[in-house]
């Protein structure tokens, strides 16, 4: 049986038009792929939290950022569970905004990674930013890393998040 013509016509329509899409999308990822950038930030303790570091991983998703905190400890008087509060400061460390840019704490229950099973360090808290990674990195920002509010919002970590040198505006 032969195929209707009209049918043939409007398949070969519809086709071409889905082939297009998925063409200008394929360029669209491509495009996007090459702005996102993935920045990886070494985390000072602070005074209370001296001599324990955390790292940060910064993923660029298009419009947002995904931020994974990965702390080595935290002192003996943050309660257990740990909690981490994870914000974005303008500024750097040494001279933060008043207040974040950006709360990254829908999730702040840390995932504890101890050896053998054992709850401890090293513990992982991982969100997500509504900012371009580009943009925090086109201006001094800094991530700043809090106990939980019933241990006294106590700064555990900071790091500058680095100022990219070929930057453009978004």
């Amino acid at each position: 049986m032969r195929p209707l013509p009209v049918f043939t016509a409007a398949f070969t329509i519809v086709t071409s038009g889905l082939a297009s899409c998925a063409d200008a999308q394929n360029a669209q990822t491509t495009a996007g792929a090459r702005e996102d950038l993935v920045v990886d930030i070494r985390l000072a303790g602070s005074r209370i939290n001296a001599g324990k570091i955390a790292w940060a991983h910064l993923i660029g998703l298009g419009e947002q950022t995904a931020v994974s905190v990965t702390a080595a400890g935290v002192p003996p008087q943050v309660s257990r569970p740990v909690h981490l509060y994870t914000y974005i400061y303008e500024g750097a460390c040494g001279a933060l905004s008043e207040r974040p840019a950006h709360s990254l704490n829908a999730i702040v229950l840390a995932r504890s990674t101890g050896p053998a099973g054992r709850i401890g360090p090293p513990y992982t808290v991982e969100n997500t930013a509504r900012v371009r990674l580009a943009t925090l990195r086109a201006t001094p920002h800094a991530l700043v890393i809090r106990s939980a509010p019933a241990d006294g919002n106590l700064d555990l970590f900071c790091g500058d998040i680095a100022v990219s040198s070929a930057s453009s505006p978004r």
